[in-house]
């Protein structure tokens, strides 16, 4: 553990926890920073995930589970948005309203000297859906994509020119009131995986590990924690504290809103996008009878590309479903932040094989830490081809059933 203590550290909201916000929750801890999540709001997993799982894991992991996201803006220093793209534009939402009603109750807090709240998204997002993260935190951001159209800003300007008229409405009212709760934004992502502690007993005294895997205190010797680069974008670098960002691995690349999340999503084309050709190629080799000619030909002639494409397509299964919206939101980024619509169309496709393997074959059912199916390439390749093949016999059916109305209809 850390040395400082957490009084003396900014009090971090994560929103939610899911693999990567547990991970993240727990090096923060670690640190000795006090974290706080809302588990009531964090959407379920349907049939692969159950709220007591979550809260169970919450509450092992020590981190504070608070009743309301007006109770996390009232306590939070900083809130780290970490959901599945989807889920990015609607948890921004959440925290917004709270900070509406939760002013007060900021305030009144013991030690608290500002009113602000530092939200930073760290989803995988792409800079458009950014900027509207931000207009709905009142900024006019400098954003990686092309400006608002005339309309849109006419209906902004429209917009806080209502709003202040509520305002000077309302200040002539006995009772002003409560002082809103400012959000400072933040873009940001996450390249990697999940920080996770690995023992390292016998390079404790190793001071020549990476920035990354790197040894932390002289109390925690005997172990390292392994983390992922997280890039920041915006104006406000000098609102979080240095070791914040050596913990995380944080670094701001930019201070235009946007950029961050370009970034990310220029990485994961080439990692994700990668995967997915994998998987059509094996797949299609094994249908083809020559998975392992192919499997031989990588391994005499591009080993490391072999060794990549097989990292990935087993790694893939449980991640699937996540990397759907990922894919899309990477779709706008080429489409609308790089100006090529054919990169925008070309990633629409990406996002449907991971869409295919998410929900028409076996490897949809895979969860983190129990894993069942899908950890070799040959298996991957062989669930993918059975989802294939049931498709095909649906829409052989579909057609069959299409040819006997058609010939019953003119009695043939």
């Amino acid at each position: 553990m850390a040395s400082s203590s957490a009084a003396s550290k900014p009090s971090v909201g994560i929103l939610s926890i899911g693999d990567m916000g547990m991970g993240v929750a727990k090096l923060l801890l670690a640190y000795g920073y006090e974290v706080m999540t809302v588990s009531a709001g964090r959407r379920q997993a349907g049939i692969f995930g159950l709220r007591q799982h979550t809260k169970d894991r919450i509450r092992l992991a020590k981190i504070t589970d608070l009743d309301s996201d007006e109770e996390l803006v009232a306590q939070a220093d900083i809130i780290l948005s970490i959901v599945p793209p989807r889920d990015a534009l609607a948890t921004a939402r959440r925290v917004a309203e709270a900070c509406k009603t939760a002013g007060q109750a900021r305030k009144d807090r013991k030690g608290t000297k500002s009113n602000d709240v530092i939200f930073i998204d760290l989803n995988a997002i792409s800079p458009r859906t950014v900027a509207k993260i931000f207009v709905l935190f009142n900024a006019v951001p400098d954003v990686v994509s092309p400006p608002p159209t005339p309309s849109l800003a006419r209906r902004l300007t429209r917009t806080l020119s209502l709003a202040g008229q509520q305002l000077a409405s309302d200040s002539g009212s006995e009772t002003p009131p409560p002082p809103p709760i400012t959000i400072k934004f933040l873009d940001g992502g996450i390249i990697g995986s999940p920080p996770s502690q690995e023992k390292n007993k016998d390079k404790a005294n190793d001071n020549s590990a990476s920035s990354s895997t790197s040894t932390t205190t002289a109390s925690d010797q005997a172990s390292t924690w392994k983390r992922p680069s997280i890039p920041l974008s915006g104006p406000h670098e000098s609102l979080l504290p240095p070791d914040l960002l050596t913990t995380l691995n944080m670094r701001f690349v930019s201070s235009r809103i946007g950029t961050a999340s370009a970034l990310k999503a220029c990485f994961a084309s080439l990692t994700k996008g990668f995967t997915a050709l994998s998987i059509l190629s094996y797949t299609t080799a094994a249908t083809c009878g020559v998975l392992p000619e192919l499997k031989s030909h990588l391994d005499e002639h591009m080993p490391g590309l072999a060794q990549r494409a097989e990292a990935g397509m087993t790694g893939m299964p449980p991640k699937a479903y996540r990397w759907v919206d990922e894919m899309r939101e990477i779709a706008k980024t080429f489409k609308s932040s790089g100006g090529m619509k054919f990169g925008g169309e070309l990633f629409e496709q990406v996002a449907e094989v991971y869409r295919f393997v998410s929900e028409d074959t076996v490897l949809g059912q895979e969860r983190v830490g129990k894993r069942k199916r899908g950890t070799t390439v040959e298996d991957v390749a062989e669930c993918v081809e059975e989802g294939v093949q049931r498709k095909m016999q649906k829409g052989h059916r579909k057609d069959e059933k299409l040819e006997l109305a058609w010939r019953g209809s003119w009695g043939l």
